[in-house]
């Protein structure tokens, strides 16, 4: 009886896990990074695998690092525990972007342009972001 219980609530465990929707892969055009031209920040997001979105909201005096949970609905990637909710587009017009609407830092639309950015610190500066493939905090400043 025992082995039947065990199995019981480890179906339970698999169907809640698969229904939360922690083994899905992004859709084509929605891998790698992207990032949002902020002022003083390099602000990058990956969808990953497992429903899991890296963010990286890098400040050369704080920066923010984190993981959210990412569903799709439609044609969008939705970040439903993120305030406003942002939704995540192809943007039509250019194959390599992808359209928030609502935005992660507003409810205004944001363009996320593909590929990561990196923040360099200068020594009282607020920091440039430039390209990379990864998404840190260059030359100290932390």
């Amino acid at each position: 009886m025992k082995l039947r219980h065990f199995l019981t609530a480890a179906a339970v465990f698999v169907t809640a896990c698969n229904f939360f929707g922690t083994s899905g892969d992004p859709p084509d055009g929605f891998q790698g990074w992207f990032h949002l031209e902020r002022p003083g920040r390099a602000t990058s997001l990956a969808f990953g695998s497992q429903n899991l979105a890296e963010i990286r909201d890098l400040g050369c005096d704080q920066p923010l690092n984190g993981e959210t949970v990412w569903s799709q609905d439609g044609d969008a990637l939705v970040l439903a525990q993120w305030s406003n909710s942002p939704r995540f587009t192809q943007d039509p017009s250019d194959s390599g972007t992808l359209d928030a609407n609502p935005g992660m830092y507003g409810t205004a639309g944001e363009l996320w342009l593909p590929g990561a950015t990196c923040l360099i610190c200068p020594p009282g500066d607020a920091g440039v972001a430039v390209a990379c493939s990864v998404p840190a905090v260059l030359d100290g400043g932390i």
